[in-house]
């Protein structure tokens, strides 16, 4: 949705389309971009292609960029179905002009999952594949998929949001250690609640605040329990607003098992906090080790502890890392330069009308 909303600003029509029931609907009546809601997914989304294809045309859509792998097939048979169109972003998006033929199909794949057999069939149906990161790219080639239908382009942060100067720490919590990601087995929850055993012998007064929800929670409070860290472990859910917790934060952690690239810690680099992060994925082209965090072996809930207490006790480095982690999220990661580049894939696969 970030991306559909920046693009909004910057003067294109831009029109969201989501599964049915999806738990976006909330978040998009809350905006001011056009919506609306279709079946995407599996039998249901299949039946519905000639449908889709319709409202692709009636929009005049030129683009259809599909942010959700289950949604890609349909999204992308409906847009060689749709004829005579305009730009749109379908699955998550859409954007505005006259052109003559199919809209163009632009998919961003954030994971780095093997590409397998049969899903890899609903590729041939894109002009262009984003990939968020050099290790998801690497797995498309892996895959077979054509190096000239991919490009490298991060997720992005919007630094003027995530700034710690818009944000007054309260002090409230002495040493706070942060992670911020859905509860899921990849994300390294576990891992990290392991790690606190050894932090906590090391630092008695550090906490760490878990932000987020998800399938695992039962468990990985279980687990806390089982562990005896629980009482230094709080399970915040859903925080709306996470600048507020990231403000608190001394050390920022995601000690993931396989990761994209992770907006999480872009948002932490932004509020110039050091991050402790895995070399899974993306993470270490994002984190570089040793200037803006350090980067451990994913996995490894030892080197995770010991690179959580090595920050927490050396503050100047730490602020250091900080400070260097906020100037590489504006170089790299800041919205206006990643949509700049986002644009830009729009405009290559406009030039290839009638293909």
């Amino acid at each position: 949705m970030g991306l559909a909303l920046a693009l909004a600003t910057r003067g294109e029509e831009t029109w969201f389309v989501t599964e049915r029931g999806s738990e976006l609907v909330e978040r998009l009546k809350g905006t001011y971009l056009r919506w609306e809601q279709a079946r995407l997914r599996g039998m249901a989304g299949l039946m519905g292609v000639a449908r889709l294809a319709r409202r692709f045309q009636e929009m005049g859509v030129e683009i259809v960029h599909v942010h959700d792998a289950a949604s890609q097939a349909v999204c992308g048979l409906a847009a060689r179905r749709a004829v005579g169109a305009r730009l749109a972003v379908g699955t998550r998006l859409a954007v505005g002009t006259r052109l003559a033929g199919r809209p163009r199909v632009v998919v961003t794949r954030r994971t780095e999952f093997p590409l397998r057999w049969p899903g890899l069939a609903k590729y041939r149906l894109c002009d262009k594949v984003i990939c968020v990161s050099e290790a998801v790219r690497r797995r498309c080639l892996e895959a077979g998929l054509p190096e000239k239908l991919l490009t490298v382009i991060p997720d992005f942060v919007d630094c003027r949001h995530f700034d710690p100067e818009a944000v007054q720490a309260k002090g409230g919590e002495a040493g706070q250690i942060a992670m911020v990601g859905r509860l899921s087995r990849t994300k390294g929850h576990r891992l990290m609640l392991r790690a606190m055993r050894e932090i906590a012998k090391a630092e008695p007064e550090v906490g760490l605040v878990i932000c987020g929800t998800g399938e695992e929670e039962a468990a990985l409070k279980a687990e806390a329990d089982s562990l005896g860290v629980r009482a230094r472990v709080r399970f915040a859910g859903f925080v709306p607003e996470v600048r507020a917790v990231l403000a608190e934060a001394k050390v920022f952690v995601m000690p993931s098992l396989s990761e994209g690239l992770g907006v999480a810690v872009l948002e932490a680099m932004a509020m110039e906090k050091p991050v402790v992060a895995s070399d899974a994925g993306g993470l270490p082209e994002a984190v570089v080790d040793g200037e803006t965090g350090v980067v451990t072996r994913a996995g490894d809930a030892k080197g995770l502890a010991e690179a959580v207490i090595s920050l927490l006790r050396e503050g100047e480095r730490a602020k250091a890392m900080g400070r260097a982690g906020r100037e590489r999220a504006l170089a790299h990661y800041d919205r206006p330069r990643v949509i700049e580049r986002v644009m830009e894939v729009y405009e290559e696969v406009l030039g290839r009308a009638g293909g």
